[in-house]
């Protein structure tokens, strides 16, 4: 096990209003329950919760603001927290990196019974908490089902259905929602400086997390993704196979398939926006807009649509892990003959 290290508060939180609402509620009242499940995506802010209500919850002086109650970042124990050694909050390491097996959850069942330092309340977060083997769940059952009443343990997952049920029945579910694209892309220009346009483009590819997105606005091989993609699609209507096949490899071997279809479908989604509203106000790609002008008026919208469906079908397949090259280059290919059908007044 080790000390996490933080500083984090509520207020930079976006996006999860009703988990922190109820976090608020428990700080607020002394209802905290024994154990909690932060069910979201990696990136989706599950650790920044987790040390946020682990700060408040030990803060020896805990500061109103507004609504809300945030640790003062002045008392011994977040000054220890921030220091990465308040021996209340600990995070559980594991042996293994693929799982979190029984031996782990039993080192922490031991330190669970040693009562806190100094706090009320002695913290535990489990990250990456849907690998725990079922023998491990079983193990930490025993701590659920008769807790020390100064233990919190927080299990951050991505997913809950490798839960056993009785694990469930005995911890208070906090799923994370997807943030608001425009929230995001305020966060990205706010927090981290970001341009509009690279603020707006990477919010678009986030799925809605916060991590996600400042993770690609730092990504060199995002960016250079981008401007390999957006190449190739411009001229995709006279790019021959042995180019699409040369394009895809490289993408392939980068592991960077998802980014690869998200960039496609953004650049059809434009196309099919610029063709229908006949503006560019609301155009993703906001640095190719002459060219989606013209593209627009040359490509049927029944072209765009096979486009956008050629698109979905490959994203279908390599959920079922087919040969992500293979299908990569029939998706390509398939768009270059729905964007060679002019528009003919269809």
């Amino acid at each position: 096990m080790r000390y996490t290290v933080f500083m984090n508060t509520f207020s930079e939180i976006i996006g999860q209003d009703i988990i922190l609402s109820h976090l608020q509620n428990a700080l607020r009242t002394g209802g905290v329950s024994h154990a909690y499940i932060l069910n979201g995506a990696k990136g989706s802010g599950r650790h920044m919760i987790a040390r946020s209500f682990s700060a408040a919850l030990l803060c020896g002086s805990p500061r109103q603001e507004g609504d809300r109650i945030e640790p003062c970042g002045e008392c011994l124990s977040c000054i220890q927290a921030e220091a990465g050694s308040n021996p209340d909050l600990i995070t559980l390491e594991r042996e293994k990196e693929s799982s979190i097996g029984v031996n782990d959850i039993r080192k922490m069942r031991a330190d669970v019974m040693i009562k806190p330092y100094s706090a009320a309340h002695k913290i535990y977060i489990i990250p990456d908490a849907e690998k725990m083997t079922p023998a491990a769940q079983n193990a930490l059952l025993k701590t659920l089902e008769e807790p020390p009443s100064y233990a919190v343990i927080l299990l951050l997952a991505d997913g809950t259905s490798a839960f056993l049920p009785t694990i469930m029945s005995r911890c208070v579910t906090l799923p994370l929602r997807p943030v608001p694209e425009k929230a995001v892309e305020d966060c990205l220009k706010e927090r981290f400086g970001a341009d509009e346009y690279r603020a707006r483009l990477c919010a678009r590819f986030s799925g809605g997390s916060i991590g996600r997105a400042a993770l690609l606005l730092e990504n060199e091989n995002f960016a250079a993704l981008r401007e390999k993609t957006i190449d190739i699609l411009r001229k995709i209507d006279k790019t021959d196979a042995a180019q699409i096949a040369s394009f895809v490899k490289e993408a392939a071997a980068e592991e960077e398939t998802g980014d690869l279809i998200d960039l496609i479908l953004t650049w059809n989604r434009d196309l099919m926006v610029c063709r229908s509203t006949h503006g560019t106000e609301n155009l993703i790609f906001t640095d190719e807009v002459q060219y989606i002008i013209e593209a627009a008026q040359t490509v049927s919208w029944q072209g765009l649509q096979a486009a956008s469906e050629a698109v979905f079908r490959a994203r279908r397949r390599l959920f079922s892990n087919v040969n992500a090259e293979l299908t990569l280059q029939m998706m390509l290919l398939e768009i270059r003959a729905a964007y060679r059908t002019q528009d003919r007044g269809q």
